[in-house]
């Protein structure tokens, strides 16, 4: 009996300590398995710490030199809650960024996450972009925490393409000193063009008498914050489907016409002045009464000279309609990235409440995530920044079509013409109509 107890005790023993070492010493499993960041790994016991994931490196592409130092600041904040990605911003002008991405992406050396807007489906169709499907499903992540508008300019095919940092809107912006210098009535909500072409009328008529030089009326002639409008409140959809197109429509037209009209009422200076001096220098710089201006310029009309003379307002209503063409900016992922994971996790905070808040605060954008909307307009010192949002939520979706960016320089030259009455508006937007459909039956047939 003495020899069996021995015997037992010594294979419990045996099977003690073995039990010991496998539990102080890490699985395969355990030290290698990462979460969806590519970080982190099971807890491992105090005896024998399983080894940190690698550390990654992931890039960032942006356009924006004036919001780089928010940027950066957000990036620290976030690699200091992700220890194991580094981030690498990459600045590119907007009138490089394009030509560079497309270059990049070309030789599947793109960024990893990146700024996109509208021309999303170009990307999408080339397999640039990543679908963001299954990492939302995968953390469940509820979309409706984004403003809806903003969600559904990145839907394209069925898929989900990137998710908005911003939502942008267009509203008009005046100097209150000037309408008081010569005894004008403020712009009211509400207001019509019409209403808009009388108050125009007036300061030139007062400030002519008066041998000043102050322009009633500016505009930036890009797209977005004037024509693009004007066409979404006439009532046209320019791409009713990737098919066709509308610029040859009457209410696109009219949209020319009217600002030809403003030009030739001088309301408006000429063409030559927009283009040498961009409307809203025009404005900062005292020389103009009205601008159109969007929610990207905000925080350069509250630092500026005149901003405590600055009111704003929504757009006039055209036909009763003051619907504004909202625009904004996404984080993609690059279909290319060979850190996925962790581009994934550095794009969700990138959009998510704690970095949209930062941005508020810094004022640099209007964000598209919804909680952090609130902390956006109490940080403009000088402008009523409360109008941006409230004219954002008057909104139509931005028109654009994925074979956009092809005819882009063509749009400059032919509206440029109109404006110069090189040809009449009726004629441009004809050849608008024929260039762009030529592109849009090229993109189909790929």
């Amino acid at each position: 009996m003495k020899k069996v107890l021995l015997i037992v005790l010594s294979i419990c023993l045996i099977l003690g300590l073995t039990s010991c070492t496998n539990s102080s010493a890490p699985s395969p499993a355990s030290s290698q398995a990462a979460s969806p960041a590519g970080q982190g790994s099971a807890s491992p016991s105090a005896s024998a710490p399983a080894p940190a994931a690698e550390p990654v490196t992931i890039t960032f592409g942006m356009w924006d030199e004036n919001q780089k130092p928010t940027y950066e600041q957000i990036i620290a904040k976030f690699m200091e809650e992700n220890p194991n990605i580094k981030v690498e911003l990459i600045l590119t002008p907007w009138d490089q960024y394009w030509t560079k991405l497309d270059a990049a992406a070309g030789s599947k050396n793109d960024p990893d996450v990146y700024w996109m807007n509208v021309y999303m489906p170009k990307y999408a169709d080339a397999g640039v972009l990543e679908p963001l499907d299954s990492y939302i499903a995968a953390d469940k992540v509820d979309l409706s925490l984004w403003a809806e508008g903003a969600v559904s300019m990145y839907q394209y095919n069925g898929k989900q393409w990137g998710i908005p940092i911003n939502s942008d809107s267009v509203v008009v912006a005046y100097n209150k000193a000037i309408f008081d210098k010569y005894g004008v009535e403020y712009p009211k909500e509400g207001w019509t063009w019409q209403d808009m072409v009388d108050l125009g009328a007036q300061l030139r008529d007062k400030i002519a008498a008066a041998g000043g030089s102050e322009y009633p009326m500016v505009m930036e002639l890009d797209g977005q914050p004037s024509y693009l409008q004007f066409i979404t409140q006439n009532g046209v959809n320019l791409y009713p489907d990737l098919q066709t197109q509308n610029w040859a429509a009457p209410g696109t037209i009219k949209a020319f016409e009217d600002i030809v009209a403003l030009m030739d009422a001088n309301i408006m200076p000429p063409n030559k002045v927009l283009s040498d001096t961009k409307g809203t220098d025009l404005f900062i710089s005292g020389r103009a009464a009205m601008v159109y201006v969007g929610s990207w310029k905000a925080i350069v009309l509250d630092e500026c000279d005149i901003a405590k003379d600055i009111g704003l307002v929504t757009m006039p209503k055209k036909d009763d309609n003051n619907k504004c063409a909202v625009g904004g900016i996404s984080f993609a992922m690059s279909a290319n990235s060979k850190n996925k994971d962790a581009a994934w996790t550095f794009l969700k905070y990138m959009a998510g409440e704690e970095s949209s808040r930062m941005q508020a605060e810094a004022r640099i954008m209007m964000p598209a995530c919804i909680s952090a909307q609130e902390f956006y307009s109490p940080q403009f010192k000088n402008i009523p920044a409360e109008v941006f949002p409230k004219q954002a939520n008057i909104s139509a979706p931005y028109p654009f079509h994925p074979a956009g960016p092809s005819w882009g320089q063509d749009q400059t030259d032919i509206t440029n013409k109109i404006y110069n009455k090189e040809i009449t508006a009726e004629e441009g937007c004809k050849q608008l109509a024929e260039i762009s459909q030529k592109y849009i039956d090229e993109y189909n047939k790929k």
